[in-house]
């Protein structure tokens, strides 16, 4: 297993998020702090002890694509944490960006995946869930962003997203290969091992009438009936 790209999350943006929204909430509470000043070394405090907890989970965090999945993993004080998506399990990827994400050229990769989870739904007295909807009125549905299902804040997702879906691709080419050739070899299997009580022989029409009944009832897509067919008539 190769490692297309590798890379972590972009750190230079937390600490701005942070400056910033501890300044905005600092002149928030400043006609609190004017009545009880003591507070104010609790919140200096607790604001830096937050910093400190927020800035190392998310560094903690490094990401990967490979040849054949991708891979999330975290390692830090409190623990490790691992996971791999294999590509046959990804349906769908998303780029994330908030403002401040793309003035620094960075966000996150959200990956939707067969399980589903990944995708909740909000609207009219509905609550949002991962795959499953709560309540009535009418619902859309929405990403749910979790840290096992994507890369974070990571530089350039753009360019992460391009490498990934270009190798989905030709990983998907070479599954419908794959697929088609096992058919064709059970096809071909069921032709030359005739039942010793009754002989069989199979022409080329008859494995063409198969393979469009495996296209009829939707056991193989059009494409891989005409890969079929064109490496039949071959």
């Amino acid at each position: 297993m190769s490692v297309l790209w590798s890379d972590k999350p972009f750190l230079k943006k937390t600490v701005v998020k942070f400056v910033c929204t501890f300044i905005v909430a600092t002149i928030l509470l400043t006609f609190i702090f004017v009545y009880f000043p003591l507070l104010i070394p609790l919140w200096l405090a607790f604001s830096f002890i937050f910093f400190i907890f927020y800035y190392f989970n998310k560094r903690a965090f490094t990401y990967f694509i490979t040849d054949k999945s991708i891979r999330i993993e975290k390692s830090w004080i409190f623990g490790n944490y691992v996971r791999e998506i294999t590509f046959d399990q990804i349906r769908d990827v998303h780029v994330m960006q908030g403002i401040l994400a793309r003035f620094f050229n960075c966000g996150s990769l959200v990956f939707i995946t067969s399980t589903g989870l990944e995708v909740g739904y909000v609207g009219g007295g509905a609550a949002a869930g991962r795959g499953v909807i709560i309540g009535g009125g009418g619902v859309s549905p929405t990403v749910v962003k979790g840290r096992g299902n994507m890369f974070w804040d990571i530089p350039e997702p753009g360019k992460a997203r391009e490498i990934l879906m270009g190798k989905l691709a030709e990983w998907r080419e070479v599954f419908q290969q794959q697929k088609i050739a096992t058919s064709v070899e059970k096809m071909a299997e069921r032709t030359t091992i005739p039942s010793p009580q009754q002989p069989v022989t199979e022409t080329i029409a008859d494995k063409l009438e198969k393979l469009k009944r495996l296209l009829d009832t939707g056991a193989i897509t059009k494409e891989e009936y005409e890969k079929a067919k064109k490496k039949l008539l071959e």
